[in-house]
This record gives C-alpha cells, sequence and structure tokens, in this order.
C-alpha cells in the first residue's frame, strides 16, 4: 500500500510541478524573453510527449503497447486496433482492466492453423503458467475464468456485455487462452474468428 501512496504524491508533485512552469512561462512571454520562452517550451513538450506515450494518453502509444505485449505473448509481430477498454484501478493497486483489440484477416488466417511453435514456446513461463490451449476452457480452471470475468456492483452496460462474451468465447471451440496466475491473474484469448486478441487483468 505504502509503494502506491508514494506513486499518489508523486502524480501530485508532478501536477503542480506543471502547473509553476506553466505560470512561469506565461511571466516569461509578458517580459518579452522570447527565447527563454520558445526553449522552455520546447522542453516542456518534448516531456510531455514523454510522458503521456508512457501514460498511453498519446494517439497511438497504447496500439504499440498492445503490439509489443501479444509480440512477447504468441511470437508473432502483429497490428491491431482497440475494440474496446475498460479499467478500474484504486489508489492501492487493485483494480480490474480490459483490453480488446481487433486485429487484420492475414493475422487470423494465421492464427487459425498456427505453427508448432505457438502451441510449445508461448508464452513464454515467464509471462503464464500454462502455453496456449484450446478452447473450451477445462473444468479444472473454469475458476479462473469466472476470476477474470467477475460483475461488480454499479457495473453496467458494455461492461456487462463484453463479460459475457468472453465467457461465451472461453467456453466454446476455436479460439486459444492462456494465463499467468501470480500475484495477479493475467488472461488471455485469441479469437482468429472474431479477429480479436483479448488481455485482461484482474487484481484483488
Amino acid at each position: 500500500m505504502e509503494i502506491y501512496l508514494i506513486l499518489f504524491l508523486l502524480l501530485i508533485g508532478l501536477i503542480v510541478g506543471l502547473i509553476i512552469w506553466i505560470v512561469r512561462l506565461f511571466r516569461l512571454y509578458r517580459k518579452g524573453k522570447k527565447k527563454s520562452f520558445a526553449i522552455q517550451v520546447s522542453i516542456l513538450t518534448v516531456l510531455l510527449i514523454l510522458l503521456t506515450w508512457e501514460l498511453q494518453i498519446f494517439p497511438l502509444s497504447k496500439n504499440f503497447y498492445i503490439q509489443d505485449r501479444t509480440t512477447e505473448l504468441t511470437g508473432k509481430k502483429f497490428w491491431s486496433w482497440e475494440e474496446f477498454d475498460y479499467e478500474e484501478i484504486s489508489v492501492r493497486g487493485e483494480g480490474y482492466t480490459l483490453d480488446i483489440y481487433k486485429f487484420s484477416e492475414e493475422t487470423a488466417e494465421y492464427f487459425k492453423n498456427p505453427d508448432k511453435e505457438f502451441f510449445e514456446n508461448f508464452p513464454t513461463k515467464e509471462l503464464a503458467d500454462i502455453t496456449w490451449t484450446r478452447t473450451p476452457v477445462k473444468e479444472s480452471e473454469q475458476e479462473i475464468l469466472k476470476f477474470v470475468t467477475p460483475t461488480y456492483g454499479g457495473w453496467k452496460g458494455e461492461i456487462i456485455d463484453r463479460q459475457d462474451f468472453i465467457r461465451q468465447i472461453a467456453n466454446h471451440p476455436g479460439s486459444y487462452y492462456s494465463y499467468d496466475d501470480g500475484g495477479s491473474t493475467n488472461f488471455y484469448l485469441i479469437v482468429p474468428d472474431k479477429r480479436l486478441v483479448i488481455l485482461i487483468n484482474h487484481n484483488m
């Protein structure tokens, strides 16, 4: 809990520092110090781009993150586009994230009949407890599926529909799943017929 409090305080400090910096920029501009103003604006712009990229706020930054993640998980590099995302994180770091991304027909064709290495070597042991396995999810792993597709009070609308969709996909043939049930649970689904990759993290 202490680490999340420290991160929260750091975030507050960054926001306060940013406000002070912007105020100083206005003062420089009013004083006519155009050169200093231009240099500091350039530095601030670069820092903001880097920060928003890391926070996945900058346009397409999350697409690149998903690409890197799925490459690590599957051994195949491919581009995908956001279909749906949901994030609910508490100050203590507990929470739930769901990312659903859509890939191309060409990528879908590969996943309809992936090579032997896909099933034997990916995801690696550092990323998941089991390599890619064909759905439906085994009876012994239904509790994992239930845990990563919860329905909390206050949830309504599309997030509920997506949870039902994921459970339906996971319990029917034609897709692949893997998971890591460590300190938090990561669950991964690849759905070739619908051209979807689904990444879930549930931490509580």
